[in-house]
């Protein structure tokens, strides 16, 4: 009896277990029917968690072991597939895209930047920007420059939408890459230059250095070696003080080679090994065998074969390495040139060889470039015709759905107007109190703002008037110098010469004649000097770029050089904006000839379609900016009120060992 009772108590316990775990499934069943979407988020949850270790994985191995990335990557967007969130998709292809990059798939990895661009352009323009600014680099490492300018042109109107200055510097910067890889120096130079611009802004060193030495390269292409070096070594010196050993290599080669063109063979062998001997610490076979080329190149020159040998075949061991033709081309014509010095026909004419085929290579790249130019021509105008018909097509189907949209519309204001109008009638009487107040504050602000107008317009007349009242005063002063006061001192000269003729003069008075002369004459050339600086002739005659250069030229010493370069359009600029322009480079100038302790300083003036930027940069000693507000000087002052004047922008970059850079830009209304 207790055994059935025990037995009848366990089935008891058994079946209801049963019983609770059954019903509770019931429950979860019915609670996923009436709300499926409980079931979908607990799925979409754990499929969210396993995407982001997948994408933590890839971001790991995707530049070292590519192979195993990709495979990740597939089932990442298989994943993706299944749940349909473009967001989620645009990540996998932006991580396949990196994957294709680092494997030197190029091409495929611009058209995945491209279909990761296409979802992001929809929901976020800041990871729009990222991808196809990332498919942009790719187009240029696939040689593909003109596809590549027509993306990153892109990506600079996306920056000027999202304001971000850093981001526009570096779009400036690749736009000036891609110039000097199509071979147009000038454009590179433009677009570097303002690059630079904002980059000086962001204080990235390492990115500003990158910039100088692009610049610098330009200019090595346009051979102008004195250039070229003043930006190389400035690339150099940010290099070394973030401690970039591969940037401080590749500056000194760059240094090696501008001294190589300008035959001081000593320096550009020195500056090449101290580079070699970075690079060989490195692990960039490119680098490091342009750097032993260069060197080999060098010695060859200085008839040293013993040494050039030795590099040469340095460099030569990465050649298996290399696929860049025009290095290629570089090394393949010193190896013909080495064995030929040698007397090695064979060894020369095997090496000749190479260098044809690698002639040709660079050759049919040339011809790529100019057909995909051609092709994109063809491209845009053929999409220009479909749109055009697309656009034709949907106007008859607007004016179609246009004309029952107005037979209806008009039904529905006849009935609409009649209730609107007895409202109206009510609304417009409880307000018409409030417009009155409305009107009348809006009458006194616009008194008020046309007040301060005039008080705006009085002050720029104002400013306008003295420093036209100054210039026709400096002007009035030099033509009284120099015809009033050089015309007596020139007379008192022939009158003493006449008398020393006219009269004997004892040996001892003779010394006495010659210096009151030699004083006449130092006098009347300090009387030109200071008639030309407080109206340069030069400026009224052949206008600012002359003037500039005449004046730079004049203020070169043996130990402190000035250059000037002017670069861009041809602007016609009014003459009081020249002249306030010449005193502000005037002023700069003179500056930096007092304070900077300086041995060089580059005057640069660059001419857009309407607006100028100005650039005065040396080598000095520096200072603290901020020192500038403590400063009882009126130098600094008169420029500032120049460029404020001309509603100009201006950036002043110093440190104490570093130099000093002052940059200006101006819009400049079209004569």
């Amino acid at each position: 009896m207790i055994r059935k009772l025990a037995y009848a108590i366990f089935f008891m316990k058994y079946y209801s277990n049963k019983l609770l775990h059954t019903i509770s499934t019931i429950a979860m069943l019915l609670l996923f029917a009436i709300n499926p979407s409980l079931a979908q988020s607990q799925k979409t949850s754990g499929d969210n968690r396993e995407i982001s270790q997948l994408l933590k994985q890839i971001n790991t191995i995707e530049d070292t072991d590519t192979k195993t990335a990709l495979i990740l990557i597939k089932h990442l967007k298989d994943i993706c597939a299944r749940l349909k969130i473009d967001t989620l998709t645009a990540k996998a292809y932006d991580a396949e895209g990196f994957c294709n990059f680092y494997a030197g798939n190029y091409k495929r990895s611009a058209m995945v930047f491209d279909s990761a661009a296409q979802l992001w352009k929809k929901t976020n323009r800041l990871n729009y920007f990222k991808s196809l600014n990332d498919k942009a680099n790719a187009l240029m490492y696939n040689s593909e420059y003109h596809k590549a300018l027509l993306a990153f042109f892109e990506c600079l109107n996306i920056t000027n939408e999202l304001h971000n200055k850093n981001l526009t510097g570096k779009v400036l910067n690749n736009i000036g890459l891609v110039y000097e890889s199509i071979g147009d120096p000038d454009n590179a130079i433009l677009y570097e230059k303002r690059s630079l611009y904002f980059k000086m802004k962001s204080k990235d060193l390492l990115s500003l250095a990158r910039t100088y030495g692009n610049i610098g390269d330009a200019f090595t292409n346009k051979e102008m070696p004195d250039s070229a070096l003043f930006y190389e070594l400035r690339s150099y010196k940010l290099y070394t003080s973030v401690h970039d050993r591969e940037g401080m290599a590749i500056a000194l080669g760059d240094i090696g080679n501008i001294y190589k063109m300008k035959k001081m063979l000593d320096s550009s062998i020195n500056y090449s090994l101290r580079a070699v001997i970075i690079a060989q610490k490195l692990s960039n076979a490119e680098n490091t065998a342009n750097i032993e080329d260069e060197l080999a190149e060098s010695y060859m020159l200085k008839r040293d074969l013993k040494n050039a040998w030795k590099y040469l075949s340095l460099a030569d061991a990465f050649v298996s390495q290399i696929t860049d033709y025009a290095f290629l081309q570089e090394h393949f014509k010193l190896m013909y040139q080495y064995y030929k010095q040698k007397g090695n026909t064979a060894k020369a004419f095997d090496f000749l060889e190479k260098l044809n085929a690698a002639n040709d290579s660079i050759f049919k790249e040339k011809i790529n470039i100019q057909n995909e130019k051609i092709a994109l021509e063809y491209e845009y105008k053929q999409k220009t015709l479909k749109d055009s018909l697309v656009f034709q097509s949907h106007i008859n189907a607007s004016e179609e759905k246009a004309t029952a949209s107005r037979n209806r519309l008009y039904v529905s204001i006849l009935l609409l107007l009649a209730a609107v109008l007895l409202s109206v009638i009510w609304y417009s009487r409880s307000k018409l109190l409030e417009k009155k107040n409305i009107v009348a504050l809006q009458n006194s602000t616009m008194q008020e703002q046309k007040i301060r107008e005039l008080e705006n317009e009085k002050q720029i007349l104002a400013s306008q008037g003295v420093l036209k009242g100054q210039e026709d005063e400096r002007s009035r002063l030099a033509k009284d110098l120099h015809d009033g006061l050089g015309g007596l001192l020139s007379g008192v000269k022939h009158s003493i010469i006449n008398m020393k003729e006219n009269i004997v003069i004892s040996s001892g008075h003779v010394e006495v004649f010659e210096k009151s002369l030699n004083m006449i004459d130092t006098a009347m050339k300090e009387l030109r000097r200071v008639a030309q600086n407080m109206m340069p002739e030069a400026l009224a005659k052949f206008g600012l770029e002359e003037a500039l250069k005449d004046y730079c030229a004049s203020s070169s010493t043996t130990s402190f050089k000035v250059i000037f370069q002017s670069f861009g359009n041809d602007l016609q600029i009014e003459n009081a904006a020249e002249i306030i322009i010449y005193r502000i480079i005037q002023e700069l100038v003179n500056n930096a000839l007092k304070h900077a302790h300086a041995t060089q300083l580059m005057v640069q003036l660059v001419k857009g379609d309407d607006w100028i930027t100005l650039s005065v940069e040396d080598n000095g000693k520096g200072f603290d900016v901020n020192a500038l507000k403590d400063s009882t000087g009126a130098g600094w002052g008169n420029i500032k009120s120049r460029v404020d004047y001309l509603k100009g922008n201006i950036d002043l970059k110093s440190q104490e060992g570093t130099g000093t850079s002052v940059n200006i830009e101006i819009q400049i209304p079209k004569t």
